[in-house]
């Protein structure tokens, strides 16, 4: 009789630990800036893995901003809710592919609802710069921490996608080889 007695402590201790283990990884998921998010160092490998060279600059805000040239456009992708430390290093929960278009003869407003309608991921607008030109924009963006995903992998996936969808957008408004690329401002805020 005496075994019988110890094994409702050795269940009760084993639940108690589960618990406090599954506590523990409901917490590290749920908090800003865990391990599980992305950083410019890896995005820059990954790109210039993939034959593209890449800048790592920071933001207005002082968060990390990657830069490159995809199909002869300047690509900007920008890190949100960045935790401290190195630029390269600086682990981030999410990121923004961003691109932008002068178009020399504009097209409507119906153009860019209708991809919007009919696109999924990707998000077109038109933009007012500061110097009151109209602009066409587009952009993917990407949540990463807490999503137990492959920071790389969900990177290119993304990358791919953006890619498509960038030159899907500018056949559609009629830039596909005449128009020109936007400035960034107003990108990151």
């Amino acid at each position: 009789m005496k075994q019988w007695k110890s094994i409702p402590i050795v269940v009760s201790t084993a639940l108690v630990l589960t618990l406090a283990a599954i506590n523990s990884a409901s917490t590290a998921q749920d908090s800003p800036n865990t391990n599980d998010g992305i950083n410019a160092g890896l995005i820059a490998r990954e790109l210039q893995a993939l034959g593209y060279a890449a800048t790592i600059d920071k933001d207005g805000g002082g968060d990390p901003l990657v830069t490159t040239t995809v199909d002869g456009f300047r690509w900007s992708i920008v890190f949100y809710d960045c935790g401290t430390g190195a630029l390269e290093q600086r682990n981030c929960e999410s990121i923004q592919f961003y691109t932008g278009y002068t178009v020399p003869n504009g097209f409507p407003l119906a153009t860019t609802n209708k991809w919007d309608t009919e696109k999924r991921y990707a998000r077109a607008y038109t933009y007012v710069q500061r110097d009151k030109t109209t602009n066409a924009r587009i952009e993917i963006d990407v949540l990463i921490a807490g999503t137990g995903t492959d920071p790389a992998k969900t990177f290119r996936a993304y990358f791919t996608k953006m890619k498509n969808s960038a030159e899907g957008f500018r056949t559609l408004i009629g830039c596909s080889t005449h128009c020109t690329q936007t400035r960034s401002d107003g990108v990151g805020n």
